[in-house]
């Protein structure tokens, strides 16, 4: 047999598909078919020929592929065309062709049966392109009289508009190109190479702006969760779009995968076109067992580059410089910001200050940690701290380093002397009530961040790699936000070890060693708090920066306390001897702030001022609540009146 001559390379395919349909398959010739003439304006392909000739070229299919293509889309492109290849009979709703129906009418052009099924095999360009559908025969009507669906992408292409939801429900993320600087050339030029590569190892990215500098290297990234792939039809809706858009093709949510899931997502990525792997961090290729994947971390933006990406969107404002250093955030939440800042121009016309930009990168990551964390408020200053001179101005040394560790460490070159880590973990530890919360407020307030309480004895999990997870998703939020992780109870998990007994313990001392070692990674500041500091083993101290002790109060400053924790506007009795409650009441910073409060709940009730007598009451339930006796020693002149209450 002489091999076909249709279509000619050199012509367009549709014109000959319809020149061709009018000799062997329309009696009256070809209908009005204004859609091949159809002009898109100023779209770079300007009709659907055109279209249609970018089209196969993307997909790469050879001459017979375009036929069939061609021959399947005109169920969408075209009506007239569509019912003429649908199958008789056919239900008058349906203009879908079939196989046999396509190579019977090529037959006049030469083509041999088995040659059009070929170009319809399910390891064949077509298919695994997503570009056709092979829908199940109806009423056991024979295999090859199943009915060919074009694909939506396919069609919505050529018509240049998303006559259809282009996501797929919302399966299918699309991430373009920021217009901000990324920064990071280098990790921008390796992508380039990898997304150049038509197979080898599947790149495996990590860390913040990944997907932007996956957008950048390879002009623009189309996103679909791990477990979404479990639908084959996803898959080809996923591997068409990336196609025919030519976007990088990322799959992401790799934790949220069960066992049973990361056996079978091989056998997925098989169906897809060399797709990437994006995870939130090391511990995600876990999940990856049985690929063979190249690790790329991305670095967070440095402080040079977060400076460039600010004045990049809002220009120059006095400050930025102390904004990109405290607020660590990636570029997409920079981004985020500079829109939250524009917005706030447009609304009041003042030309934004640094405090806006602060306040807007506080409200762009704050959300994030609020998820595993939960958030600590107070209109707290250093004002309210009472404590002696030492673990305060180790409590300001802490903003201190915050706030010049860029210059210190980049600039000054300490960062290779200091083993490369740009954090601040430090731990307070005092007797509860001693202020511990209240100073670490304090120090993120000062610093423009928020504080966010994590209770470390609910990180930790008896089941194997439970611990090590709950640690990342707080460290994961963390990253690239305005918030400072508070971790209380930090003797859970940092307390003296023992010998391994068992596997239980071989796996706890796994997730202290892991929780150290994120310590050390993260770069933004850590608090951790503890009521014993005997309680810690002393191996750890060494790798915290700052260990800050919160002493129990003494008498002047149990006075003081209770001066402060009295506001002014408060009606005071005449009787209110703060010299008598600070020397007899063995109080911390806590009970006394409880005690002040219930004796103005006490005073409020009973219509009258706050006076002697409301307090020692006050006192006398913190005592209960703690467990303590109500001796006169302690009461003096008012035992009496607790012993009768």
């Amino acid at each position: 047999m002489t091999r076909p001559s249709f279509p000619d390379a050199d012509a367009p395919v549709l014109a000959q598909v319809v020149e061709f349909l009018s000799s062997h398959a329309l009696e009256d010739g070809p209908p009005a078919m204004e859609d091949l003439a159809l002009v898109f304006g100023d779209d770079e392909v300007s009709t659907l020929e055109d279209r249609f000739g970018l089209l196969c070229a993307r997909l790469g299919l050879d001459p017979l592929e375009s036929v069939v293509l061609a021959l399947a889309a005109f169920s969408d492109i075209s009506p007239e065309l569509g019912q003429v290849l649908a199958p008789s009979p056919a239900p008058a709703a349906s203009t879908r062709t079939t196989p046999r129906t396509i190579a019977r009418l090529l037959a006049h052009a030469g083509y041999s049966e088995g040659s059009i099924y070929r170009a319809l095999d399910a390891h064949g360009t077509l298919r695994r392109a997503g570009a056709v559908r092979m829908l199940a025969p109806q009423d056991d009507a024979p295999l090859l009289d199943g009915r060919i669906a074009c694909a939506t992408a396919v069609a919505t292409f050529l018509l240049a508009a998303d006559v259809d939801d282009p996501s797929c429900g919302g399966r299918l993320r699309r991430v373009d190109a920021l217009e901000l600087p990324l920064g990071r050339e280098h990790v921008i030029a390796r992508l380039q190479g990898l997304v150049a590569l038509p197979d080898g190892p599947i790149p495996f990215l990590h860390g913040p702006d990944a997907e932007l500098l996956l957008a950048a290297a390879g002009g623009g990234v189309l996103l679909v969760g791990a477990l979404e792939l479990s639908d084959p039809a996803l898959r080809l809706d996923a591997a068409i779009a990336s196609t025919l858009e030519q976007r990088v093709l990322v799959v992401d949510h790799l934790a949220a995968m069960e066992t049973r899931e990361a056996g079978q997502l091989a056998g997925w990525l098989a169906d897809l076109p060399r797709p990437l792997l994006l995870g939130q961090g090391p511990r995600d290729l876990g999940a990856l067992d049985g690929l063979a994947v190249t690790e790329v971390r991305v670095p967070p933006p440095s402080h040079d580059e977060r400076i460039a990406a600010w004045r990049a969107g809002l220009g120059e404002i006095e400050g930025l410089g102390e904004v990109a250093a405290l607020h660590r955030l990636p570029i997409a939440r920079i981004d985020d910001s500079i829109r939250d800042v524009v917005a706030g121009i447009a609304t009041t016309g003042a030309a934004p200050v640094a405090a806006d930009v602060a306040d807007a990168a506080r409200r762009a990551s704050a959300a994030r940690l609020g998820e595993t964390a939960q958030r600590i408020e107070g209109e707290l200053g250093w004002e309210d701290l009472v404590l002696p001179p030492r673990p305060l101005t180790l409590l300001r040394s802490l903003g201190a380093f915050m706030r010049h560790r860029d210059r210190v460490l980049g600039e000054w070159g300490y960062a290779r002397r200091s083993g490369g880590s740009r954090g601040m973990v430090a731990l307070f530890t005092g007797e509860s009530g001693t202020g511990k919360t209240m100073a670490a407020l304090v120090v993120a307030r000062e610093l423009g961040l928020e504080l966010y309480r994590v209770d470390l004895a609910t990180m930790v999990s008896k089941w194997i790699g439970e611990t090590e997870r709950n640690l990342d998703r707080v460290f994961n939020a963390a990253e690239g936000s305005s918030a400072v992780p508070f971790f209380d109870e930090a003797d859970a998990m940092f307390g003296k070890r023992s010998a391994i007994g068992d596997a239980h313990d071989r796996y706890a001392n796994v997730g202290v060693s892991y929780l150290l070692q994120r310590l050390e990674q993260h770069d933004g500041a850590v608090i951790l708090a503890t009521n014993l500091l005997g309680n810690i083993d002393t191996a750890f101290l060494r790798r915290f920066s700052a260990v800050i002790e919160f002493p129990f109060p003494n008498a002047q400053h149990r006075r003081l306390l209770w001066e402060r924790l009295i506001p002014e506007q408060a009606p005071a009795a005449a009787d209110l001897d703060l010299d008598f409650l600070a020397e007899r009441f063995e109080l911390s910073g806590g009970a006394i702030r409880n005690s002040a409060l219930a004796a103005a709940v006490i005073a409020a009730e009973e219509g009258g001022s706050i006076g002697m007598e409301h307090i020692v009451r006050a006192v006398a339930l913190e005592y209960a609540k703690l467990g303590r006796l109500t001796v006169a020693a302690d009461f003096g002149p008012f035992h009496e009146l607790v012993r009768a209450g």
